[in-house]
């Protein structure tokens, strides 16, 4: 079985080489936004991890440090 049964035109190369060179320039463009993106989602979910923090201290007030009964509810 042969691979391709003819060779390329001059055309079909140059359109094989503008396509290869769109894809490369496109996924590029992609890491390049998301690498630029990174820090501000960083800053985001750092964020919210502080905002659960606080949350789950405030909830379990300064029973996380005695290991008595919880306090009844009214």
């Amino acid at each position: 079985m042969v691979w391709m049964q003819y060779t390329a035109t001059r055309s079909q190369r140059a359109a094989t080489a503008c396509f290869f060179l769109t894809g490369v320039a496109l996924i590029v463009a992609a890491a390049r936004l998301s690498y630029a993106n990174i820090e501000p989602q960083r800053a985001k979910a750092a964020e919210r991890r502080r905002v659960l923090e606080a949350f789950i201290r405030r909830k379990l007030g300064s029973d996380s440090q005695e290991q008595g009964p919880p306090p009844p509810k009214p």
